[in-house]
């Protein structure tokens, strides 16, 4: 909360604990970090009973391969004109630190602008994903 974040309980489900991080909490890189190391530790010390306790994401696109197509497939118009090509190699979305790995060809500055733009839209959809890694 003094870092301007609060979190919430969704749902409980049986022995699965349903959070939701809001505010400033919700669109941190570490969010996953704070729910698993932080929350989750805490709550299954003091409760035995929790079997697993889980992230709620805000409404909005879920993360996933799907998704981060779809937002590729938006830039792949521009960065073709430029000569250049995109595809994604990798998701980890379940990791301590989510991470998207990219392949990307081409040179140029043009091709520099895009990869910009990528990393832009890929964050500001899901504010989660910590790191978008572009490998040659």
């Amino acid at each position: 909360m003094s870092d301007g974040g609060n979190v919430s309980v969704s749902d409980i489900d049986g022995a699965t604990v349903k959070l939701q991080l809001e505010g400033a909490c919700g669109s941190c890189p570490s969010s996953t970090m704070t729910m698993k190391m932080g929350l989750e530790r805490r709550l299954r010390e003091r409760i035995p009973e929790i079997e697993a306790v889980v992230q709620v994401e805000p409404d909005g696109i879920p993360l996933s391969e799907e998704g981060i197509e779809g937002t590729l497939d938006e830039v792949r118009p521009f960065l073709n004109v430029a000569g250049g090509t995109i595809e994604l190699i990798e998701l980890l979305k379940d990791s301590a630190v989510p991470t998207a790995r990219l392949r990307m060809t081409g040179s140029g500055a043009a091709i520099n602008s895009v990869k910009v733009e990528i990393t832009h839209r890929l964050k500001r959809n899901w504010v989660k994903l910590a790191n978008v890694v572009f490998e040659t």
